[in-house]
């Protein structure tokens, strides 16, 4: 097995009724914490707190924090037929309309939750067998 191969993919997120359980008909396709684009953000955040000295944190810049990380990590999503963000029907993958979707704190803890399951990434990674 080439471990250069285990690679992790992107995985996708049926958000489900925080009360039922059951799908809402909404997919969110995530990239790994570990790819490029959210280490940068990741980094970004880091620079400005220690730009910012002591004491700055607040318990709002992690909320913010956080939702700025979950943005980078997402990289598309499918709406079912009737399922709206407000007024807005099948809305465009924007910063904007992900900031308004992560406001929904039951969809952003399953963002959350599924990223930190970082096996999920890789399910599909280098999968050959050994060579003898």
């Amino acid at each position: 097995m080439d471990i250069l191969a285990i690679q992790p993919s992107t995985i996708s997120v049926d958000i489900k009724h925080p009360a039922t359980g059951a799908p809402i008909g909404l997919q969110i396709e995530c990239t790994s914490l570990e790819a490029d684009a959210v280490k940068a953000v990741e980094r970004a955040i880091k620079n400005r707190a220690l730009r910012g000295g002591r004491n700055t944190v607040t318990a709002e810049k992690i909320e913010d924090n956080t939702v700025e990380l979950l943005s980078a990590a997402i990289v598309g999503w499918k709406w079912a037929d009737g399922l709206t963000l407000g007024d807005l029907k099948n809305p465009q993958l924007s910063k904007i309309n992900v900031g308004k979707l992560l406001a929904v704190v039951w969809i952003a803890k399953q963002v959350d939750q599924a990223l930190g399951d970082e096996a999920a990434f890789f399910s599909n990674s280098g999968q050959s067998s050994p060579s003898t």
